[in-house]
């Protein structure tokens, strides 16, 4: 128990979870708190998301931090069960040597993950600021707000990775996995959202797995229970590390128990680790299972975390 109580504890203090409090100042604007925008366009949807870099991430590890505004980007766009149609991007830099660092990593990760950057701006001479904003297709999209009492939690990850230092969350694999694997992996997503194997997703971010999933749950109106034990992760990275971890390319889903099989092996088939590792309840409760032990980590009813939720009535 004495460990349990211990991983809540390193959930719900994480500066990457209580960050996402600030959140509830973009509630007068109608947000849900999905991953991205979803607009309705010809046969399917207009996916639209962007994101901001950490400035002092920025200044430490600039080519870090270009390569970081492709994949956040990407992934908000996967975890919607679409294909990126391209990134553009916003950059501020001191001088040029910084600005060709910054792009530098952009124009790597781009043709690592095969999704162009079709334009953007550039700014010399002041501090650094970087934003990027992708663009993606899809024709099922995967809501999380979508997630419901008695779906089946899966999460999937690339796990042939490494983290990019010894006292850093972020996890890439894409140093390790080949252009073709990164750009197929993906097309897992799309393909459980067009084969509607699994209705909700949300990217595995700055929160971590457990504080990421709490963020799911709070815009379905539902719970869920997290078994930790049961989340592929990669070997000889102790639980504590990984339930921490930004990847590169993690996230959870929400399937129905008849299509629980059938969507970990759409992940698994392209050499990706998928696994069902809890499930979803009505309790609006975030609660952790380790060693066969279990305790609530988060009562949404009565501490909200951003108080973004989709309505009842939304729908896509």
């Amino acid at each position: 128990m004495a460990k349990l109580d211990a991983l809540v504890a390193l959930v719900t203090t994480a500066p990457g979870l209580l960050g996402k409090r600030e959140l509830a100042l973009v509630k007068p604007f109608g947000g849900d708190g999905d991953d991205a925008a979803v607009i309705p366009h010809g046969d399917g949807f207009l996916v639209i998301c962007g994101e901001a870099i950490s400035p002092p991430f920025l200044r430490a590890d600039p080519y870090g931090a270009g390569s970081a505004a492709v994949v956040t980007n990407v992934s908000d766009v996967r975890a919607m069960g679409a294909r990126a149609l391209g990134i553009v991007d916003m950059l501020v830099s001191p001088d040029r040597d910084h600005a060709n660092a910054v792009l530098d990593g952009i124009r790597w990760a781009s043709d690592r993950l095969g999704v162009p950057v079709v334009g953007g701006h550039l700014t010399l001479g002041h501090e650094p600021a970087l934003s990027a904003s992708a663009t993606g297709f899809a024709k099922a999209p995967l809501q999380a707000g979508n997630a419901k009492p008695g779906d089946t939690l899966i999460a999937a990850f690339a796990i042939d990775g490494r983290y990019m230092s010894d006292d850093t969350d972020f996890f890439t694999a894409l140093h390790d996995r080949s252009p073709a694997q990164l750009q197929q992996d993906g097309e897992a997503l799309v393909e459980v959202a067009e084969r509607r194997l699994c209705h909700a997703a949300r990217d595995v971010s700055m929160p971590g797995i457990a504080g990421s999933l709490l963020q799911m749950i709070e815009g379905a109106h539902a719970g869920a229970t997290l078994d930790v034990d049961a989340i592929p992760r990669p070997a000889g990275v102790p639980v504590e590390r990984w339930l921490m971890t930004f990847p590169s390319f993690g996230f959870l889903l929400a399937a129905p128990p008849e299509h629980v099989g059938e969507a970990v092996e759409t992940f698994r088939r392209r050499g990706l680790a998928a696994a069902p590792c809890g499930h979803f309840d009505a309790t609006k409760t975030l609660t952790l299972i380790h060693d066969g032990v279990s305790a609530v980590a988060w009562d949404l009813n009565t501490t909200p975390l951003t108080g973004l939720v989709r309505s009842p009535s939304a729908g896509a």
